[in-house]
């Protein structure tokens, strides 16, 4: 098939586009830098980066889109401040890629979300993303939905920055408890469903739930991630309150904020699933994290 793949050069997107090439699909990928993304794009076979933006106009989306059989949606942010926000890259973005998508002709619509986004909920992040889910839902597309809870791999920001600190000090910030839970998901085995889905009709119109076989609290993670590295280290736990006193005043000053109040918020409901439905759709038997730890940072 030839795949346009939006967030195609991002953390999941890369996985995705490099298991496309490997399965026999062309991908166009869609970048603000054709020219930058090019170097890129000559280390994984079957991928053209063509210039374009979801926030921009429709038209030029879809001109770029023509002749693919297939979209996969996968750009989000997590942090708004330096970005156009959530409301424009999760809502109006999808419904952009959306419309683009009917005026090129596309019939297959794969739309990556995030496990919690429901109406009404607390986090602005996930709203948005709930908003967008509604926008492909309502497409006339043969639509499915994807929706992880937080995924590592060689490129996640989460255990990336951990070990970062790990190796330079003997404090580990934690907000709150720490007692929040998580599902992660290794990076590739979300790749493989997007991928999977594409030829797969018993997909259509349906809604996955992401995550891996283990819930654990934010002290697990990181005291499995300390484990394997080697280390040991001591929690500094920061109050929630001192944690959105702090995060208010990041937006006051210059550089990407470490967390952010919607983050915060976010913490303070667990992020799990069943992934049974998940597993026994695509036949998976996913990567337990320990394992990806002892790999990725064990010595």
């Amino acid at each position: 098939m030839k795949v346009f793949v939006t967030g195609g050069t991002g953390h999941v997107g890369e996985s995705v586009v490099r298991l496309l090439s490997e399965s026999g699909h062309d991908s166009r990928v869609l970048t603000r830098d054709a020219e930058a993304a090019r170097a890129w794009a000559e280390t994984i076979p079957r991928v053209y980066p063509v210039r374009g933006d979801i926030t921009g106009g429709v038209h030029q989306l879809a001109e770029v889109m023509k002749g693919n059989d297939a979209v996969i949606h996968i750009v989000g942010i997590i942090i708004e401040k330096g970005t156009p926000g959530f409301e424009a890259m999760h809502t109006e973005g999808t419904r952009r890629v959306v419309e683009a998508a009917k005026q090129a002709g596309v019939k297959r619509f794969i739309h990556m979300s995030a496990l919690g986004a429901r109406e009404g909920a607390v986090a602005h992040y996930h709203r948005t993303k709930f908003a967008a889910e509604q926008i492909v839902r309502e497409s006339g597309f043969d639509w499915t939905i994807f929706r992880p809870s937080i995924i590592y791999g060689e490129y996640d920001e989460f255990l990336n920055t951990f070990a970062g600190i790990a190796r330079l000090s003997p404090l580990i910030p934690v907000i709150g408890s720490g007692r929040g839970k998580l599902q992660p998901i290794w990076v590739k085995d979300v790749a493989r469903c997007f991928v999977s889905a594409l030829e797969m009709s018993e997909t259509f119109g349906q809604t996955y739930e992401m995550g891996g076989d283990k819930a654990y609290s934010i002290k697990e993670i990181l005291r499995l991630l300390l484990r394997s590295m080697g280390k040991r280290r001591i929690f500094a736990h920061m109050p929630v309150v001192v944690a959105r006193m702090k995060a208010k005043m990041f937006d006051y000053l210059p550089g990407k904020p470490p967390f952010t109040e919607d983050q915060i918020t976010m913490l303070g409901e667990d992020n799990v699933c069943d992934p049974t439905p998940l597993k026994e759709a695509f036949g998976l038997s996913l990567r337990p994290m320990e394992d990806y730890l002892s790999e990725r940072f064990g010595k």
